[in-house]
């Protein structure tokens, strides 16, 4: 006999894959991405208006979310072969860290002279202004079927930009910790463990991308590649979260030593495509189900300069390093609108800051969790409106994004 609580999990799934497509719909309608509609709908649906989902699922939510990031995450991967490396050359490294510095230097430089904060909380602030997240910008690439030279860019300039985030949070709490003396760690410490990690997390997926790969060339079946390929992903997103290392680089390593190393590497691009957009719609419909709107009161001035003086960071050192670079035009003017989007990443060093930092950390996360909210809301609509000023819209042959 079936349990009324599965029943209820059952009708939940079904229920928050027709809201979300509903919700795209109407978002495209008004002319915002459908990821927008997702979020909205999400928030609608969930705890913070009609509570109509079961506790249950919003319990699981946090696995939905780690799957649905480890196939955004494959999909970015898959874009780092070596021609798409050859072609872009040293440009998207250059672009990435002067966007992620650009990001991080306004902000500390409001925090600290317009706001007067001290000078822990401006270092800590300014280095998660850094991060970007990459599953909304994806989406609405995915959306727009969107190609060209800003596109391209784009999508190798949020692969990367994590782990130059995570460096800089390395030094930054480094120093932070230092001058308040809550603990005994150095500054070299402080970046030596972040690197390693990263270095692991990469290997760890490199590793997974070529077992798959030989295990690939002996499958004739295209239904069998998508079987390995989905397995492989989810199962190497778990082993780097039970080591501790970070899912996304692992998957995106994974990813871009299957388009590399693998010559059928289209049909198991193809076959994760042919799967993820269900997955996407009930992780983004989740994902605005869980954000704390609630928190949008306790913003106050110094969310809205966070949120702000971020933006301008990021455009400013998009361009900047645009120029630097000599990159198309294109991609010097709109690329940074692409990188509004900040959720994941942020979230979790807020969380680290919270727990390193009793006191200013209370007040640093808080301030963090609420402007993603705003983040993701308005950074999709950001993204597309980059994209298409760039003239890259329907632009792709394929949905090969």
């Amino acid at each position: 006999m079936t349990d009324v609580t599965d029943m209820n999990i059952v009708l939940s799934g079904g229920f928050l894959l027709l809201v979300g497509l509903i919700a795209g719909k109407a978002a495209n309608l008004l002319r915002f991405p459908a990821v927008t509609g997702y979020l909205v709908a999400g928030i609608v649906v969930g705890p913070p208006v009609l509570n109509l989902l079961t506790h249950d699922l919003l319990r699981a939510s946090i696995w939905i979310s780690h799957g649905a990031l480890a196939l955004i995450a494959f999909s970015i991967g898959s874009e780092f072969t070596v021609d798409n490396i050859r072609r872009l050359g040293t440009r998207v490294l250059v672009i990435a860290t002067l966007e992620a510095f650009g990001g991080a230097a306004a902000v500390f430089a409001a925090m600290r002279l317009i706001f007067h904060q001290p000078v822990p909380v401006s270092l800590l602030f300014g280095a998660i202004a850094a991060a970007t997240a990459p599953a909304a910008t994806i989406m609405v690439v995915r959306e727009l079927r969107a190609r060209g030279p800003m596109t391209d860019t784009l999508l190798a300039v949020v692969a990367i930009d994590d782990p130059i985030c995570v460096m800089v949070f390395g030094v930054a709490s480094g120093i932070a910790v230092m001058l308040t003396g809550n603990g005994s760690l150095s500054l070299a410490s402080m970046i030596l463990q972040p690197v390693a990690e990263i270095l692991s997390a990469l290997g760890m997926g490199t590793a997974a991308g070529i077992l798959v790969t030989r295990f690939m060339a002996k499958l004739r079946d295209r239904s069998e590649a998508q079987v390995l390929m989905l397995g492989s992903i989810l199962a190497t997103a778990g082993l780097a979260i039970a080591a501790g290392l970070s899912p996304l680089l692992a998957c995106m390593a994974l990813g871009s030593a299957v388009g590399n190393l693998s010559r059928r590497s289209e049909i198991a691009f193809e076959a994760i495509r042919a799967l993820d957009t269900p997955v996407y719609v009930v992780f983004f419909v989740l994902s605005g189900a869980g954000l704390h709107v609630e928190l949008l009161r306790s913003v106050g001035i110094l969310g809205v300069g966070y949120v702000l003086f971020r933006i301008i960071g990021k455009v400013g050192g998009a361009a900047a390093g645009g120029a630097l670079t000599k990159a198309p035009a294109v991609v010097q003017r709109y690329l940074g609108l692409g990188l509004v989007p900040q959720a994941g990443v942020a979230l979790g060093l807020s969380l680290l800051v919270k727990q390193q930092f009793p006191g200013i950390g209370d007040m640093i996360s808080t301030t963090i969790v609420a402007s993603t909210v705003i983040y993701e809301l308005v950074g999709p609509v950001f993204s597309k409106m980059g994209i298409t000023l760039a003239g890259e819209a329907g632009m792709a042959r394929d949905e090969s994004i």
